[in-house]
């Protein structure tokens, strides 16, 4: 799919699973020890399109289909868009059907085999981890749903406006951003301890969210701002002008502890958030990087961004606009190209994982 929007307008369909037949179902774990892995949204109603892909850093050897070829050819539910890398486990959340149930899965980190999953909530988007808890996003409702590490029960369900997306997990904190195209222009800011809400309200949605040393950095789509929180006591520090060509910015990934990475989005029809420029925001001087240029044209465009801190790298997804399996441009801290992985086995790459 193009855009989150697009899941909204295309998942009321039934999901159909045409798997592999019986005899040409591959049950080949991949071991996998330090490297990247790469979530595929996939394309919509083509079920083995929803999987990942394991890059081993050490060999640059790319492992493509890894679930599928490591359960016996099982597929992820429709639409993957989170994952995380925690403590033995990958964790990844799928939206499903359009108004219904998805599912969540935890994934063994060393083969890549199923240990448990569950299915609930509402289209859920994203995850995190705090305090021995998992918050989930459900991106078509208004809540995100709270349950323990081993999906055993669902603790807590805190509405927190509509169209949750991506979210940042602090120490006390839990702060829950918005799709592009939301009705409430909200960043909820949820007290782990008490469930308790409080809400900042901006001129445009917030879309992009990511954590910078001890600050919470939220970009603000066509309002153009970045606005900082303070991590541990849930304030807001200032706001941050970003002038970019690009009528409106999206998601966002932290550098090093001065730096962030901004999307800049120059379509916005349909409330569109595919990045076409990615931007180096100064957080000490709260500037532009002039001489940061990393800029996709034609069917080519920044579908997904993370930054590797141990080496210094920004990895950039293409999603080649799904006309293409996509690719992975890594770039050093002054934007220049220092690898390209052409083809990374998937349609729609979206979340990038890194384990050491």
């Amino acid at each position: 799919m193009k855009k989150s929007i697009f899941v909204l307008f295309v998942l009321v369909s039934t999901v159909y699973f045409f798997g592999c037949s019986e005899e040409d179902i591959i049950n080949n774990p991949v071991t996998s020890t330090r490297g990247i892995y790469v979530l595929f949204e996939g394309l919509f109603n083509q079920p083995a399109t929803y999987d990942y892909t394991y890059i081993n850093i050490d060999s640059n050897v790319i492992y493509s289909n890894v679930y599928q070829n490591s359960n016996s050819g099982a597929h992820l539910n429709a639409v993957p868009d989170g994952m995380i890398a925690h403590s033995t486990g990958l964790y990844i959340v799928a939206q499903g059907n359009f108004g219904q149930a998805g599912t969540i899965y935890k994934i063994n980190l060393s083969n890549n085999q199923l240990v448990s999953s569950r299915n609930f909530g509402t289209n859920p988007y994203n995850l995190g981890f705090g305090n021995n808890k998992i918050y989930v996003t459900n991106t078509a409702s208004d809540y995100i749903s709270v349950m323990d590490l081993n999906f055993n029960t669902i603790n807590d369900s805190i509405s927190v406006g509509p169209n949750p997306s991506d979210l940042v997990v602090t120490g006390t904190y839990v702060f829950v951003a918005k799709q592009s195209y939301t009705t409430e222009n909200s960043l909820a800011v949820i007290t782990q301890s008490s469930s308790q809400v409080n809400k900042f309200f901006f001129p445009a949605p917030p879309v992009g969210i990511d954590l910078v040393e001890n600050w919470v950095c939220v970009s603000t789509y066509s309002h153009k701002k970045i606005y900082r929180f303070y991590g541990d006591n849930g304030q807001i520090i200032d706001s941050i002008p970003v002038n970019v060509t690009e009528p409106a910015i999206g998601s966002v990934c932290h550098g090093d502890a001065n730096s962030l990475f901004i999307l800049g989005i120059p379509d916005t029809t349909f409330a569109g958030n595919i990045g076409k420029r990615v931007y180096k925001l100064n957080l000490t001087t709260l500037t532009l990087d002039p001489n940061f240029n990393v800029q996709f044209s034609g069917s080519d465009d920044a579908y997904g961004i993370s930054y590797n801190y141990p080496e210094r790298k920004l990895y950039v997804a293409n999603s080649k606009s799904g006309l293409a399996n996509g690719e992975l441009r890594v770039y050093d801290d002054n934007g220049n190209l220092v690898r390209t992985y052409a083809d990374i086995g998937g349609k729609f790459p979206k979340r990038i994982v890194f384990t050491y």
